[in-house]
C-alpha cells in the first residue's frame, strides 16, 4: 500500500517543460507535402507541466522541478504555471538551450503526432539540500529524466531524499525512454512503488503485445503497484491479488494530447488522499476521458468540474457502477 500524503508532506514533481504549438489540420500530410493549418494554439505543456497543472485540478499543491531556457518562451511557460497556483521555485534556468518546445500536428480524429524537442530539459542540475526536501513525502517522475545524465541524476537524488522519511517514488515511462533506454527503465522500475505504463510502452519493454502478459511480464521484472494505461479502453490494475480491467467512460475525442498525463494526475491525487485503488483507476478513466475530449493540454487540463460531469453522467455496470458512485462522492468533498 502506497502511504498517504499527510500535512505538510508534499508531492514533487520532476518532469519535462515545454512550449506547444499545436495545429489542427484535415489529415496528416505525405512526405514532402504542404499542410496549412487555420489555426495555431499556444500553450505550456510538457509531461512535467501537465502533471503540475492537473494536480492543482485537484486541488493538490505540487512543486515543480525542472528545467527551461532564458527566452521569452519560458517566461510564457513560468507565468502560466505561476498562474494556476504551481510552485515554480525550484525550475531551473540556462543559457545552454532554449526552452523545449514541440509542434503537434492534430487530425480531426484527436490523434497528435509531436515534431520538437527537449531542449533545456536536458540540462536539468541536482537540487541544493533545502526543507522542501524534507517535507517531500512522494515524488511523481517520468522516464525522460532517464535520458540525461544531470536530469537522471536530480531523479536519484530526490528518490534518496523522499525515501529516507518513508515517502513513496511514482514513475510514468513514456514511449521515447522505452525505446532508447529499455534496460535501464527495466532496472529503474524495481525502485518505484507506482508505475504507470501504457500497453504500447510495456510492449516495448518486454517483447510482448498482449497487454495482460506484458503487464505480468513488467511485474516479473520487478515492478510494484502497475498500472497500464490502455487509451479509450480503459487501464489494467492489480485488485486482490487478480488482474482486473477498469472500465473506461466514452467521449468524443477531441484531442489526445495529455489525455495520459491527466489519467496520471489524478490517480496520484487519488493514492496521495488513500482512496482505494479501484477507485483511483476509474477517476484516472475518467480524468482521461475528459483531457481527450479537451482541446490542448497544459493550462486546459481537464477541470474537475468536467471529470465530475463524466462520472456522473455515465453509469457503469456492476460492480463498477458502485465504485464510480464512490468516486463522485470523493470528488464532490474536495
Amino acid at each position: 500500500m502506497l502511504r498517504r500524503l499527510a500535512p505538510p508532506g508534499e508531492i514533487l514533481v520532476l518532469g519535462d517543460v515545454n512550449v506547444d504549438i499545436i495545429a489542427r489540420v484535415k489529415t496528416f500530410p505525405q512526405p514532402g507535402e504542404e499542410c496549412l493549418a487555420q489555426s495555431l494554439e499556444l500553450h505550456c505543456g510538457g509531461v512535467g507541466a501537465n502533471y503540475a497543472l492537473a494536480l492543482r485540478q485537484w486541488s493538490i499543491s505540487p512543486r515543480l522541478v525542472a528545467c527551461i531556457g532564458q527566452d521569452d518562451f519560458a517566461a510564457f511557460v513560468l507565468r502560466t504555471l505561476a498562474n494556476h497556483g504551481v510552485d515554480v521555485s525550484n525550475v531551473q534556468r540556462t543559457f545552454a538551450s532554449v526552452t523545449g518546445l514541440l509542434y503537434i500536428n492534430v487530425t480531426p480524429n484527436g490523434q497528435r503526432t509531436f515534431f520538437g524537442s527537449r531542449g533545456a530539459n536536458r540540462f536539468l542540475r541536482c537540487m541544493p539540500a533545502s526543507r522542501m526536501l524534507n517535507r517531500a513525502m512522494a515524488v511523481s517522475m517520468m522516464g525522460y529524466s532517464f535520458l540525461d545524465p544531470g536530469a537522471e541524476a536530480t531523479a536519484k537524488q530526490l528518490l534518496k531524499a523522499v525515501r529516507s522519511h518513508g515517502g513513496w517514488v511514482s514513475l510514468d515511462v513514456g514511449m521515447a525512454p522505452s525505446e532508447q533506454i529499455p534496460g535501464k527503465i527495466l532496472q529503474i522500475v524495481k525502485q518505484m512503488d507506482l508505475l504507470f505504463v501504457s500497453s504500447d510502452e510495456a510492449t516495448v519493454l518486454t517483447g510482448i503485445r498482449d497487454p495482460r502478459k506484458s503487464f505480468h511480464q513488467l511485474e516479473k521484472a520487478g515492478a510494484s503497484n502497475v498500472v497500464m494505461k490502455l487509451g479509450k479502453r480503459g487501464c489494467l490494475i492489480l485488485h486482490e491479488g487478480k488482474l482486473c480491467h477498469v472500465p473506461s467512460f466514452a467521449v468524443r475525442a477531441v484531442d489526445s494530447t495529455g489525455a495520459g498525463d491527466a489519467f496520471a494526475a489524478a490517480f496520484l491525487q487519488a493514492r496521495l488522499r488513500g482512496w482505494p485503488h479501484v477507485e483511483a483507476a476509474l477517476a484516472a478513466n475518467a480524468a482521461g476521458a475528459a483531457a481527450a475530449a479537451t482541446a490542448g493540454a497544459g493550462e486546459n487540463m481537464p477541470t474537475l468540474r468536467q471529470i465530475a460531469h463524466i462520472v456522473r453522467t455515465q453509469r457503469l455496470k456492476q460492480p463498477w457502477d458502485t465504485i464510480r458512485s464512490r468516486v463522485l462522492s470523493g470528488i464532490r468533498k474536495l
